[in-house]
């Protein structure tokens, strides 16, 4: 049986077992990229690789019909998949730790985990990005303003949500040079929409910021107490939910939230004390340096004396959710 024949055969057999394959490393990526920041800047490298191999595929190899350039447009498609498969994998731990299962930013992890596994299925994934232009240009936006703003605030030590911004304007721009067409740069009303597109992406940013996990910070641990030393922050007794009513003697609860940063960027945290879906208490917007061996704010509310009941402490930068912990008044 010649080589042809056996590869007509077994084709989709193959093709399943690299996906599996695909999939498996994938996954080995998500555990073995778990903390480590420091290869963060490869994740980087390959949006730029696979920026540019796209480029490629859509500019030059797509117009000629040469063996070769053929061969190239196979191998680079294949690179590009798998940059994808790569760089997806290693960010969805750095997504998971950084936002809150029950809360609205969790979407963005469910995404990434989708698109990283629609990435392992070869045919299907390759098919999209060669067939359909529009999607190769918005997996490419998104993919790469997941890398973009976790790595900017870290690289340029500014404000998470400024790299966000220069994220969205870097990922808008990159994608704009794999476009189908770029009549934009000749037509004015074409260009028009650009810029409209453009500023329309910003704002989203700005308005979509609860959906966005605040990477790279993450809250580690809220503990509570009925007291406090204020220049220390240490508790004679702390608890993780259930305090004890007698501990209230004070008539306030006391929160120290711990949050964690890979390196020293500024950050504003916000403390929310809440009951019944009523914020009770909103501490001001305070300016920090978070560093890698973690900062801690504190705030505290006014309770009922001898009341039990259960109060939700949420912990913002930004306008995005870093945490949120339950702690329940105990009789």
């Amino acid at each position: 049986m010649k080589w042809r024949e056996l590869h007509e055969k077994y084709a989709g057999l193959l093709w399943a077992l690299h996906s599996a394959w695909a999939l498996i490393s994938g996954i080995a990526v998500l555990v073995l990229a778990h903390n480590r920041y420091g290869f963060l800047r490869w994740a980087v490298l390959f949006i730029a690789l696979t920026w540019g191999s796209t480029l490629f595929l859509s500019r030059f190899a797509a117009k000629s019909e040469s063996r070769v350039f053929q061969f190239a447009q196979s191998f680079v498609s294949y690179l590009t998949r798998v940059m994808y498969q790569e760089t997806l994998f290693f960010l969805i731990p750095f997504y998971f730790y950084s936002a809150t299962v029950r809360s609205w930013n969790f979407l963005y992890v469910i995404a990434l985990a989708a698109f990283a596994v629609l990435s392992c299925f070869d045919l299907l994934f390759d098919r999209l990005l060669r067939e359909h232009r529009w999607f190769a240009v918005g997996f490419f936006a998104f993919v790469s303003f997941s890398a973009l703003q976790f790595f900017l605030p870290l690289l340029l030590r500014t404000h998470i949500e400024y790299g966000g911004y220069l994220g969205a304007a870097l990922s808008f721009l990159a994608a704009l040079a794999l476009a189908p067409s770029r009549d934009y740069l000749r037509d004015r009303r074409r260009l028009a929409i650009v810029i409209v597109v453009f500023l329309g992406v910003l704002i989203g940013v700005r308005l979509l910021r609860p959906l966005i996990p605040p990477v790279p910070l993450r809250l580690t641990r809220i503990t509570f107490a009925g007291a406090i030393d204020h220049r220390t922050l240490a508790m004679p007794n702390s608890f993780d939910r259930d305090i004890p009513a007698s501990e209230l003697r004070r008539g306030r609860i006391y929160a120290v939230a711990t949050i964690f940063s890979p390196e020293r960027i500024p950050a504003e945290i916000q403390i929310r004390f809440l009951h019944d879906g009523e914020v009770l208490r909103a501490s001001r917007v305070a300016g920090f340096t978070a560093r890698p061996g973690g900062f801690r704010v504190w705030d505290s509310v006014r309770v009922p004396a001898n009341s039990a009941s259960e109060y939700r402490v949420e912990v913002w930068t930004a306008g995005q959710l870093l945490g949120e912990r339950v702690v329940r008044v105990v009789r």
